[in-house]
C-alpha cells in the first residue's frame, strides 16, 4: 500500500467547519486520477483527496434511517506532485516540522500519512455567494497532545493496488474517480490569459504527476 510522488471541496457536510485551529486526525486518501483542468488552468492533473476528521466538532447525520452523530470532516484535493514548489509537498513538511530533500520527497509515501494527527487551519471564502471551509495549512500536533482516535474506519484508495473497494467511498468521490480521464491526455497550455502585459504562469501545485516510486516510513 503506497503513494509516492516525483518532485519533478469536501464531501457533503452541510455544516461547515469552523474557521480557526483543530486537532484532527487522516482518516481517508484516495488517487483520483486525471482530472479535468479548471477555466483558468485548463490542463488535465492527477488529484489525490485527503479527509480528516475533527473530533471536537460534532455533527449529526442520516444512514440507513438512523440519526448517527460523529466527528465533522473536512478534505482537500491536492495536485498529486512532490515538486518542491507544490501544495502538497508544502504541507506535508510543515507536518512533519521540517523539509524534505528532493530524494526524500520522491519515495514518500503518501499513504503513511493515514491514521496519523494534526492540527488543521481552517479559513472560510465566499465564492457565488456560498461559504466554503477550506483547508490552509497542516501542522504537527503541540507536544504532550494525544493523537486522537479516529472514529470512522480508515479508508484509503489507489487503483493500482486498492486497498479498499471504491464502493466504500462517499457516493460523490466515487463519482469523481469513476469520472476520470483514460486514454491520451490532451495537452492543454495553461498559460494565462493576456492581462495587460502580466505574465504567464502555472499555480503552485501544477506540476505533472509521473509514475508511483518506493515506500518510504512516515517521519513525525
Amino acid at each position: 500500500m503506497t503513494m509516492t510522488f516525483p518532485t519533478g471541496g469536501t464531501g457533503g457536510d452541510f455544516k461547515r467547519v469552523p474557521a480557526g485551529s483543530h486537532i484532527a486526525v487522516c482518516n481517508l486518501i484516495a488517487d483520483c486520477g486525471m482530472q479535468p483542468g479548471s477555466p483558468l488552468y485548463p490542463s488535465p492533473k492527477h488529484k489525490l483527496y485527503i479527509r480528516f476528521e475533527i473530533p471536537a466538532e460534532r455533527v449529526e447525520y442520516e444512514k440507513d434511517g438512523q440519526t448517527i452523530e460523529g466527528p465533522m470532516t473536512i478534505g482537500s484535493f491536492y495536485t498529486a506532485s512532490m515538486n518542491e514548489k507544490a501544495t502538497l509537498r508544502k504541507q506535508l513538511e510543515s507536518w512533519r516540522g521540517r523539509a524534505f530533500t528532493d530524494e526524500e520527497a520522491a519515495q514518500f509515501d503518501v499513504s503513511a500519512i493515514l491514521g496519523k494527527g494534526c492540527m488543521l487551519s481552517v479559513v472560510h471564502s465566499e465564492n457565488g455567494g456560498k461559504t466554503y471551509a477550506n483547508i490552509v495549512g497542516i501542522g504537527s500536533l503541540p507536544r504532550g497532545v494525544p493523537i486522537p482516535e479516529p472514529e470512522n474506519p480508515l479508508l484509503y484508495y489507489d487503483d493500482q493496488s486498492p486497498a479498499v473497494d471504491l464502493d466504500k467511498l462517499p457516493k460523490w468521490l466515487q463519482d469523481k474517480i469513476n469520472g476520470q480521464l483514460t486514454g491520451p491526455v490532451p495537452q492543454v497550455s495553461d498559460t494565462l490569459p493576456d492581462q495587460g502585459g502580466a505574465g504567464g504562469g502555472f499555480e503552485d501545485d501544477e506540476i505533472p504527476f509521473a509514475p508511483l516510486g518506493k515506500h518510504s516510513h512516515w517521519i513525525a
